[in-house]
C-alpha cells in the first residue's frame, strides 16, 4: 500500500479528540468506520508544519 500525505483537521467531540480523513484517502485505502489505524507524529514536525485555518 503507497503512502499518502494529507491535511488532517483535529475536533474535539465530548472528551476526546478527532482526526479528520479526507473522503478520498479513506476510499483509496478502502477504510471502513470502526477500522482500527496506526497514526505516526514526529513532534519535530507538528509544531513547524500545523496549519492555522478558520
Amino acid at each position: 500500500m503507497s503512502k499518502r500525505k494529507f491535511d488532517a483537521k483535529l475536533r474535539k467531540v465530548g472528551n476526546s479528540y478527532v482526526v479528520t480523513i479526507p473522503k478520498d484517502t479513506v476510499d483509496r485505502f478502502n477504510l471502513k468506520e470502526s477500522d482500527y489505524l496506526t497514526i505516526e507524529l514526529d513532534p519535530s514536525e507538528i509544531g513547524e508544519k500545523k496549519n492555522v485555518q478558520k
